[in-house]
Order: structure tokens, then C-alpha cells, then sequence
């Protein structure tokens, strides 16, 4: 049972907790939302998480708002099947953080592109999860 709130924040507003992970989804699939969201309310549940999302596409009326969120953030999920253009400029301007999931393989074009500049993409949330629980070993 999670003992504190995971905060979803959506354009024009931000928050800055004291303590907690803030990420950063960029997706317009709610599942995808939803697993991020899944995956910190298992691993998080004593502390509040921030969850930004532009609740849709990334326009140009929310563009600086997600680049924004996207620099506050510790991690940017980046669901590499529904980047448009704006969205992956975007991606590749916070991309220290960022942490590409390939579920649907949709956009190959935008995988070699990524792949070219040495991202490294996971085929899963699940890929991902265990990279991070088992680290090296799993690459």
C-alpha cells in the first residue's frame, strides 16, 4: 500500500517536492503513462513521486513546459513509438537523463537515428527494469 502520492502535473503548472523522484513521460499512450507510473508506485511507496506529462502531444503551445520539466526531472522515459519531430528534438535536448523504450518497434527510421548517436533503447519497460536491478550483467 503506497503511503504517499504520486502527483501527475500537467501543463501550465510544475511542482518541486522536497524529496522524491520527479520524472518526465513523453509519450501520448495512457498504457505507457500508466506503466511508468506502475513501475514507481512498486519501487517508491514511502515517498511522493512527480510525474510530468503534457496530457496529449507536445505542441508548440507546451513545448518550453516540457523542456522545462524534462531538465527538472532525474529520469525522462521517452516512448520511442509516438515521437513526433517536435518531441524528439525535444528528447535529444535533455538527454542525459533520458531512458528510450521501444515496445512496438512503430518508428524504425527514428531507431537508427538514435542508434546512430549511441542511445541506448530498451525494448521494454520490463528490459529496462531488470538492466536496472541486475545492471551490467544484463547488457
Amino acid at each position: 500500500m503506497r503511503e504517499n502520492a504520486i502527483f501527475t502535473v500537467t501543463p501550465p503548472d510544475l511542482m518541486l517536492p522536497e524529496s522524491g523522484p520527479l520524472i518526465t513521460v513523453v509519450s501520448t499512450d495512457s498504457d505507457f503513462v500508466q506503466s511508468i507510473e506502475t513501475l514507481y508506485e512498486n519501487i517508491f511507496n514511502t515517498v511522493s513521486v512527480v510525474l510530468y506529462h503534457p496530457a496529449g502531444k507536445i505542441t508548440e503551445n507546451n513545448s518550453a513546459w516540457m523542456l522545462g520539466a524534462m531538465r527538472l526531472s532525474d529520469t525522462v522515459y521517452v516512448d520511442v513509438d509516438s515521437l513526433t519531430e517536435l518531441s524528439i528534438a525535444l528528447a535529444l535536448s535533455a538527454e542525459s537523463k533520458n531512458v528510450y523504450i521501444n515496445n512496438k518497434n512503430k518508428k524504425q527510421g527514428v531507431v537508427k537515428i538514435l542508434n546512430s548517436t549511441g542511445k541506448q533503447i530498451f525494448d521494454s519497460l520490463e528490459d529496462y527494469s531488470e538492466f536496472v536491478t541486475h545492471g551490467i550483467e544484463y547488457a
